[in-house]
């Protein structure tokens, strides 16, 4: 008996670490012209845009989406006026981050649980995280490249948080045509 439980035990750990390496072979590399970005997903994304007027002048926010079985996956991006943000404004950009995270909190009706500032290339940024609603958790990273301010967000239960899906997606970002950046 005690050898047929050796033997289920180390099925079970092999199941175990085959989950995580069967999740990441699903993702695939999608290219998103209109982003001048490809990131790393488990599907294909549906694509929205909206058009706000500000006092900046008029936004266009495109949003790239999309749901799996585990995780709900966001990016999105729009292009700032000349002369408003820029990825040249430090100052500016601390005030832009901090409003854009309670924006974030605010809106789920959440508790934020981290934030970081970060580097996106040589583009800055921030990484946070917040926990909301029953088990729910959103974490995002954000960054301004030239005038163009780019989102990316995974939401998903909890018990999903650490699969690290959402690692593949945020390390996955990379431009198409890094000349095409907004300067």
């Amino acid at each position: 008996m005690h050898h047929k439980a050796k033997i289920l035990s180390y099925f079970l750990l092999i199941a175990l670490f085959f989950v995580p390496i069967n999740q990441l072979a699903a993702q695939k590399l999608i290219s998103l012209p209109d982003c001048n970005c490809s990131v790393r997903v488990p599907g294909n994304f549906k694509s929205y845009i909206d058009t706000f007027a500000t006092d900046i002048g008029k936004l266009i926010y495109h949003t790239h989406t999309l749901t799996d079985t585990l995780l709900n996956y966001q990016l999105s991006f729009l292009d700032y006026p000349e002369g408003s943000v820029h990825s040249d404004s430090i100052d500016l950009l601390k005030d832009f981050f901090s409003s854009t995270i309670d924006a974030s909190v605010e809106s789920v009706k959440g508790v934020k649980k981290y934030q970081a500032e970060i580097r996106q290339f040589e583009y800055p940024g921030y990484l946070w995280k917040i926990e909301f609603g029953k088990n729910q958790f959103m974490k995002s990273k954000a960054f301004v490249a030239g005038t163009r301010f780019y989102t990316l967000q995974v939401f998903g239960n909890q018990k999903h948080d650490t699969s690290n899906l959402d690692i593949v997606f945020f390390d996955s970002f990379r431009f198409l045509d890094p000349n095409k950046i907004n300067r």
